[in-house]
């Protein structure tokens, strides 16, 4: 991450992480979280559950998207676009476990 990074919300991100034990893998410009998520039983969830989520700040993280998107149902995968950098690129991914 580079200093130009909002320095709060990077420790905001990496104590969220460790205070939950969410493991967030970056691969190929996104940062993923589940794909099953910790616990899932059973079959990846049907086609029509995956929401697609712009114009985020590009200073925003899995800390406060993953909680708000988890109040809406259960999460199967979320995918945050990442710059190289360490911004998000404005935009996720969201797979819920059902429609």
């Amino acid at each position: 991450w580079t200093n130009s990074i909002n320095q709060a919300n990077k420790m905001a991100l990496l104590a969220w992480a460790k205070e939950t034990g969410i493991n967030l893998v970056q691969v190929n410009g996104q940062r993923r979280y589940g794909g099953p998520p910790p616990g899932w039983v059973g079959n990846p969830p049907p086609a029509g559950t995956e929401v697609f989520i712009g114009k985020l700040p590009q200073d925003m993280y899995e800390n406060v998207l993953i909680p708000l998107f988890q109040s809406v149902g259960k999460l199967y995968e979320f995918r945050l676009m990442m710059t190289f950098s360490g911004l998000n690129r404005g935009f996720a991914y969201a797979k819920y476990s059902n429609r």
